[in-house]
């Protein structure tokens, strides 16, 4: 008996679509940020670090709801400078850190933390942001796989720079264009940076380039004189009431 073989349909190949083709990583940059707010994105993809944070795990801004407000107001396009006057620990840097954060992931741009000293601008860099950036989903996947990356001073991610300066160091503070500017603990700050300006205007100078720029100011008040309270006394003075 002979067995008769079948002919095998010939297999089609699917036609590509026509024009240009993407590959994963070009359709991932040119999606569109989901609208939300900094709050909303902190409580979503924010996880504190158990070795800086006594609450460790996911970020619930319900436990600080006197920082929503404040988060909020940093993606508000009407708004340009905020200033936080608060007591010790409040949770307002970790406010800030939440604001670094979303920017990173929904509207990034050069951005410059400035802290009192340069020892304390690589301490944050090491300690703290760098942590945060690898312990969130959302954070990670805008690092690059080049260690290099991440120095103290400086962290390249894929779609904007992050700098680190110590307010004493003018070098550090009058350099390249920033869209993004963090300034922490300003009453701790030199009244001048080595024989410069103040350290505030230093750095403030270099985001005038930008016409969408966001300038913050988070600091323990000390005097009347001070950094954060004169500031304070040039804002609207919104002030949050406990219910």
């Amino acid at each position: 008996m002979t067995k008769v073989k079948k002919k095998r349909k010939p297999v089609r190949k699917k036609k590509k679509a026509p024009g240009v083709q993407w590959s994963r990583e070009e359709r991932r940059a040119f999606r569109l940020p989901r609208k939300m707010t900094v709050s909303e994105w902190a409580d979503k993809n924010r996880i504190l670090d158990p070795k800086t944070s006594a609450e460790p795990g996911r970020w619930r801004t319900s436990r600080t709801p006197y920082l929503k407000g404040i988060m909020d107001a940093f993606a508000d396009p009407e708004i340009q400078d905020i200033t936080v006057m608060a007591s010790t620990q409040v949770g307002k840097t970790e406010g800030m850190y939440n604001c670094i954060g979303y920017l990173i992931d929904q509207d990034p741009g050069p951005a410059l933390l400035v802290m009192p000293r340069d020892t304390d601008a690589d301490s944050v860099s090491e300690n703290r942001v760098k942590p945060m950036l690898q312990g969130s989903t959302a954070l990670k996947t805008h690092l690059t796989p080049r260690a290099d990356d991440l120095k103290k001073k400086q962290f390249t991610l894929d779609r904007m720079i992050l700098y680190y300066a110590g307010s004493n160091s003018p070098a550090a503070l009058s350099q390249k264009p920033i869209r993004y500017l963090f300034f922490d603990e300003t009453d701790k700050y030199p009244k001048f940076s080595g024989k410069e300006a103040d350290p505030i205007k230093l750095a403030t100078e270099r985001t005038r380039t930008f016409w969408n720029r966001m300038i913050m100011k988070a600091s323990t008040p000390t005097t009347r004189q001070g950094y954060i309270f004169r500031e304070y006394e040039r804002s609207d003075k919104r002030r949050f009431y406990v219910p």
